[in-house]
């Protein structure tokens, strides 16, 4: 392919995504209603269509033991599908205290792990990266869903759904490239998508299993070097969004975090929490390993994650995304969602720029092929659980000052009752 047909490629895809936000724009108040009139939010599970201006968003709802999850992903029949999805929950810690959690993959990410930590280290302020390129899953030429279903486990209600976009067109871009520059043009064989929602008494988990596929071809650009994904990584960038009325914190490796202010781009982590006020709310599970297929062997490896600063997302990169993003938030309306919740309410804003804690899951081991891996989202339902930090912070130094006064009590009355104890030790007593 040669460097014209590549940047005809690129910038229709950039056209595209222009065009589509402007149909957004322009019919955002009609879309807006769309998910009261569709979603059936009394009932205990379904999925449907909500339409937009390029087709619609596939949904799954949920609602039992008093939490409801959201799940949505975009699709096409006119044109070829945009490739984004979004999970969000609904629920209450103690004292009845709303809350709201939501992420969404934002980026695909290659990356040449040059300081041997497994992570993808990147400083867009000062310029440094070990990002290669970004992934850019432009569209795809089909999607397949799989309807929610309920299973009973062990006695156990388990909700399961999936959708599979498969012949993927994508770019390899260099991390801040200009509109229509980039390394190669590349066919992905399929990114699926499958959940697995229970309850066990008051906690909640959403296993989400990802699958995806090798990349089939790679065209390098016009003027640009053959791409070789040998030796080189991958990772999948998540932003998160947290609604309460009562203040949230994150929290990474036990201690409070934000991505708006974290001086350290990466900070290697296996989970993240969210709290609201000191109670521990919900918790993202990014440890664990993955399978990677190799011609006709699968190896296991182990997964890396990282709490990532805003600093090591492009300007350029997080905007390709902003505009799929706009439909799930004209579609995520808190008080049409969740007509119960008090205390919360409006649109949920989705922009990677603003969230207090993006992630990163991370394939140190990789080379362009398959990836099969399952992260578990954690909500405590009616929690009153303390965030792990507060503990050893507080709860400690209460129980020190604690004892002292009961040692400072005892020594009074003990003084009190024998007073001759505190006596010069060579004074001499008179027995009467």
């Amino acid at each position: 392919m040669n460097r014209k047909h590549f940047t005809i490629l690129a910038l229709f895809a950039l056209l595209f995504s222009s065009l589509f936000a402007n149909v957004n724009t322009v019919d955002a108040e009609a879309v807006q209603g769309s998910s009261v009139r569709n979603i059936e939010t009394n009932a205990e599970y379904q999925n449907g269509t909500i339409p937009t201006p390029i087709g619609g968003i596939w949904y799954v709802w949920i609602n039992v033991s008093t939490t409801q999850v959201i799940y949505y992903s975009l699709f096409s029949d006119v044109v070829n599908s945009p490739i984004i999805n979004f999970l969000g929950q609904r629920f209450q810690v103690e004292n009845d205290t709303e809350v709201f959690v939501g992420n969404t993959l934002a980026l695909i990410e290659v990356y040449n792990d040059t300081s041997g930590d497994g992570i993808p280290q990147a400083n867009f302020t000062s310029g440094e990266t070990e990002i290669e390129y970004y992934l850019l899953v432009n569209s795809s030429v089909g999607y397949d869903v799989t309807p929610i279903q309920k299973f009973l486990e062990g006695g156990i209600a388990h909700y399961k759904w999936a959708f599979n976009y498969y012949t993927i067109d994508g770019f390899l871009l260099f991390p801040e490239d200009q509109p229509g520059q980039g390394a190669a043009y590349v066919t992905i064989d399929h990114l699926y998508f499958s959940y697995d929602f229970h309850v066990v008494e008051n906690v909640s988990y959403v296993k989400t299993s990802f699958d995806i596929g090798r990349i089939t071809e790679i065209q390098p650009a016009g003027g640009e070097p053959p791409v070789s994904l040998d030796g080189l990584s991958l990772s999948l960038l998540f932003s998160t969004v947290t609604i309460s009325a009562d203040p949230t914190t994150a929290y990474v490796n036990g201690e409070p975090y934000n991505s708006t202010t974290a001086a350290n781009p990466a900070t290697a982590t296996c989970s993240g929490e969210i709290a609201v006020k000191t109670i521990k709310a919900y918790e993202f599970l990014l440890g664990e390993s993955y399978n990677l297929t190799r011609g006709e062997t699968v190896e296991t490896h182990e997964t890396l994650s990282e709490a990532a600063a805003t600093t090591s997302i492009p300007q350029g990169a997080q905007s390709r995304i902003s505009w799929m993003l706009a439909y799930f938030e004209n579609n995520l309306n808190i008080s049409d969602l969740f007509p119960s919740a008090s205390g919360i309410g409006g649109n949920v804003n989705l922009n990677c720029s603003v969230s207090a804690f993006l992630y990163r899951i991370c394939y140190p081991v990789w080379d362009g092929l398959m990836i099969q891996h399952d992260p578990t989202c954690v909500a405590y339902l009616f929690s009153n659980l303390i965030i792990s930090e507060f503990p050893s912070l507080i709860i400690l130094p209460l129980f020190m000052i604690a004892l002292m006064l009961i040692v400072l009590a005892y020594r009074r009355k003990h003084l009190a009752q024998h007073p001759t104890t505190s006596s010069p030790k060579n004074e001499v007593h008179t027995k009467i």
